[in-house]
């Protein structure tokens, strides 16, 4: 019954203390009152246990503006080599060389954007990634959520009757859909932004009026 003695649990980190303590806004709240940062991760592969974050692309959205001055894209060194992945990213290992430890981009991702909140296609995928590279810094994650617009897309087809398919729900094909600029596929910042375009896009098809919590729902 003592054995927790013998294995404390860590200290949590500041970093990941002060981002959790950021409160999000509430539901009520009107999307044009809501931070929004949305973000893309390229990597060496799709489990998130054993693969590692090699680029990383984010673009902040403020009153429903995306706001590209402020945006962001980041080499980040890996532990392991890029291996056939860098057949779909087009990231090589000698360019790693010259990126930042996975630890300062979580820091910055962390610091800079307290309360802001997530956004990603394939949401599932980047959330896993954040949250293993948070254990592997800090010692501890925070409860990341994001809005999915692969799954406000897949929502607003379903409303419509479509038929869908795997690739119906690709962002490029969400893009063409939307009657938006075609983006350079797998890289973080371009991917990032092309997806900061679709949510716009969604939520004007929806309503300008709606709320967080409403757009949630739409997403789940």
């Amino acid at each position: 019954m003592f054995g927790w003695f013998k294995n404390p649990p860590l200290p949590i980190n500041e970093i990941v203390r002060n981002y959790e303590n950021s409160p999000l806004p509430s539901p009520k709240t009107s999307l044009s009152e809501v931070n929004f940062l949305v973000l893309d991760l390229e990597l060496t592969g799709l489990d998130a246990k054993k693969d590692h974050i090699i680029s990383a692309g984010w673009v902040p959205i403020r009153r429903q503006e995306i706001m590209l001055g402020d945006s962001a894209h980041y080499l980040v060194k890996s532990p392991v080599g890029v291996g056939q992945s860098a057949v779909i990213h087009g990231v090589h290992d000698h360019q790693l060389t010259t990126g930042i430890e996975l630890c300062e981009l979580m820091r910055l991702l962390l610091q800079t954007y307290p309360g802001y909140v997530l956004v990603a296609h394939h949401a599932q995928m980047d959330l896993a990634f954040l949250t293993m590279a948070c254990e592997r810094c800090f010692g501890r994650s925070p409860k990341f959520k994001a809005i999915d617009t692969l799954k406000i897309e897949w929502q607003r087809l379903h409303n419509k009757g479509k038929v869908l398919t795997r690739d119906m729900l690709r962002l490029s094909s969400c893009l063409e859909r939307h009657k938006l600029p075609k983006a350079p596929q797998h890289h973080a910042l371009a991917d990032a932004f092309a997806c900061a375009q679709l949510l716009l896009s969604q939520i004007r098809q929806h309503s300008s009026s709606m709320t967080l919590g409403e757009l949630q729902n739409l997403s789940r």
